[in-house]
């Protein structure tokens, strides 16, 4: 099984970013409802143990709902593609959960992290001879704004392959427990 931790988005939110597409010839759109922000990339995982393990780290964890907003587009510069985005704003609960999210699962047994945290969510992949257009897709969308949206629940995804295209299937969901206690926040 291929897992990440995310963010899954609202309906709404989803359909808004699939209005933002465009017509770019060459660019490969991600679909809509594989839309979400990444807040740790776990792997391959085969042992069953190691599973369970991950599966108990998130259950644990201990977090208050918040609200995120999504705001400007940009590009980031891939090994082969590079990818069109919508920034996430961070603040200090999401990077609190992100922090919580990767000690928890460190301690399952899971690598660290290979790449820093950037809060963003993929919308599409282009080649660098469609650096223009991708410019002008950003210019058109660099003032993109969300409303506020309410974070309660943190998602463990698996990625399948399937006819060439990645399905993220939903696979558990871990929602605040207003019963456990909080882990401080560092200032």
């Amino acid at each position: 099984m291929r897992l990440f931790v995310a963010l899954d988005l609202p309906a709404n939110v989803r359909e808004t970013l699939a209005l933002m597409r465009g017509s770019m010839p060459g660019v490969q759109w991600v679909p809509a409802e594989n839309h979400h922000i990444t807040l740790r990339f776990i792997g391959e995982i085969t042992d069953r143990h190691r599973l369970e393990e991950i599966d108990l780290a998130l259950s644990r964890l201990a977090w208050q709902p918040f609200e995120l907003s999504l705001a400007k587009a940009d590009i980031r510069e891939g090994l082969t593609a590079d990818s069109l985005l919508i920034g996430v704003e961070r603040t200090r609960q999401l990077d609190a959960l992100q922090s919580q999210i990767e000690s928890a699962l460190r301690r399952a047994g899971c690598p660290p992290a290979k790449r820093r945290f950037q809060p963003a969510i993929t919308l599409g992949h282009f080649f660098p001879n469609q650096r223009a257009d991708a410019i002008k897709w950003v210019q058109r969308h660099n003032l993109f704004r969300s409303k506020p949206m309410s974070v309660e629940h943190v998602t463990l995804f698996e990625s399948l392959r399937s006819l060439g295209e990645h399905v993220y299937v939903p696979r558990e969901e871990y929602a605040w427990q207003p019963e456990m206690p909080l882990i401080p926040e560092e200032e």
